[in-house]
């Protein structure tokens, strides 16, 4: 492979989903495991265009399935999700429930785009095209970086348009107030 080749290469992140399908052909269910984009659900495969996916075994064995021979598809919570639920219903990883809680923050949209409150419309979107441009997934991905680098850079990226939408709200709100 040529240096041109491996800078034109696309790396894509990819989640691990651990499935069971059931096959048109038998009435085994087959536990394995599904590669999707990151934000893809294990369903999302099966409504894209290619024909076949590639599945990995319980066995370690790799291989390529056609879509139409898919009957049903469901998805597994691994362990990983079973914990992050049970921490979400006030657990800790070790199943002992959370002795303290640490209040939220208020969201500060202005902080978020690294400007003041006084900043006039065309600054607030200036730095948000600014902010947008440093934290992108689309550009952060063409590094080839860690997965977790990639999904901290698609929070970055909705905290910013978030920001954005909220001080734009706020200041049509208050200019209409101001004209009735």
């Amino acid at each position: 492979m040529s240096a041109f080749d491996a800078k034109q290469r696309t790396y894509r992140h990819r989640n691990e989903i651990c499935v069971t399908l059931r096959m048109s052909t038998s009435e085994e269910p087959v536990a394995a495991t599904v590669f999707a984009s990151l934000g893809e659900r294990a369903s999302d495969l099966l409504n894209d265009s290619r024909a076949f996916i590639p599945v990995r075994l319980a066995s370690g064995e790799t291989m390529i399935i056609a879509k139409s021979q898919i009957a049903s598809i469901t998805e597994k919570e691994t362990e990983a999700q079973d914990k992050k639920k049970s921490n979400l219903h006030g657990e800790d990883f070790s199943g002992e429930p959370k002795l303290e809680e640490k209040p939220m923050k208020p969201f500060d949209a202005y902080a978020a785009l690294r400007v003041a409150p006084s900043a006039s419309d065309e600054e607030i979107r200036s730095a948000y095209k600014a902010r947008m441009k440093a934290v992108h997934p689309d550009r952060l991905s063409s590094l080839g970086l860690d997965e977790e680098i990639a999904k901290a850079a698609v929070h970055a990226s909705q905290k910013v348009n978030y920001a954005y939408q909220k001080i734009m709200r706020e200041r049509g709100a208050t200019q209409t107030d101001r004209v009735a």
